[in-house]
């Protein structure tokens, strides 16, 4: 599995402010054994808490990144791991069952995903410092293996999160600017269906969408293709 771009540039800043260069390896290296055990493994992201960074590595279609920022903007297991602090495996069913996850599933379904395995990451004191998010392409890519896939990313992510004192503010402005007008118009296509069936104004459309992409790690352009999709027959 290969880090998406916007992951390589957040881990490329980390490291050069800590001078060790071990984050980016120790991710890897975490999702290789990952993948090991659980080979139907399609996309992993590991999301600071405290920091709002998020570092997201896929096997293929890398529209599976733009999952995280789904659930950051309505809800998912990855919302509900941070609030409860208690590990969450869904099948496609589980998630098209749960009212709030109804644009989650939406999204894993486009994106090819049946099944998803998330667990938080506990610091000191059992304070909550991060999640894991795991994607698989059946739904028994996760089965027999929970136990063992949280203590791959456990050892790793640990000292992520410690050392992610990257601004999350750097991340939210760089995404407020799309590169290219097609990406604008997606943007501002999304946020009319967010205005919409969420009844709020534009404005904060836009400030929901831009703040979930930035959590999630990825560009505003991407999730807001996401969401287009999964409203077009809305």
């Amino acid at each position: 599995m290969k880090p998406i771009p916007e992951t390589l540039e957040a881990l490329a800043e980390l490291d050069a402010l800590h001078d060790d260069g071990t984050l980016l390896v120790g991710l890897c290296r975490a999702t290789a054994s990952a993948q090991r055990l659980a080979p139907g493994l399609v996309g992993a992201s590991v999301a600071s808490r405290e920091h709002g960074l998020t570092f997201t590595l896929v096997a293929t279609d890398d529209e599976i990144a733009a999952l995280d920022g789904v659930q950051y903007l309505s809800s998912g297991p990855c919302v509900d791991v941070a609030d409860a602090g208690e590990g969450i495996a869904t099948t496609s069913e589980d998630l098209f069952s749960e009212p709030r996850w109804r644009s989650f599933a939406q999204a894993t379904a486009a994106a090819g995903v049946h099944s998803t395995l998330t667990f938080p990451i506990m610091g000191g004191a059992g304070r909550l410092t991060g999640t894991v998010n795991l994607y698989g392409s059946s739904e028994h890519t996760f089965d027999g293996k929970h136990a063992r896939l949280a203590e791959v990313f456990r050892a790793w992510a640990p000292g992520a999160v410690t050392n992610a004192d990257l601004a999350f503010s750097t991340r939210l402005v760089a995404e407020q600017a799309p590169a290219l007008m097609r990406e604008e118009a997606l943007v501002e296509t999304a946020t009319g269906i967010l205005a919409a069936h969420r009844r709020v104004s534009v404005e904060v459309a836009r400030e929901q969408l831009e703040d979930s992409a930035a959590r999630a790690g990825v560009q505003v352009s991407r999730l807001a293709r996401v969401i287009i999709e999964i409203h077009h027959d809305d």
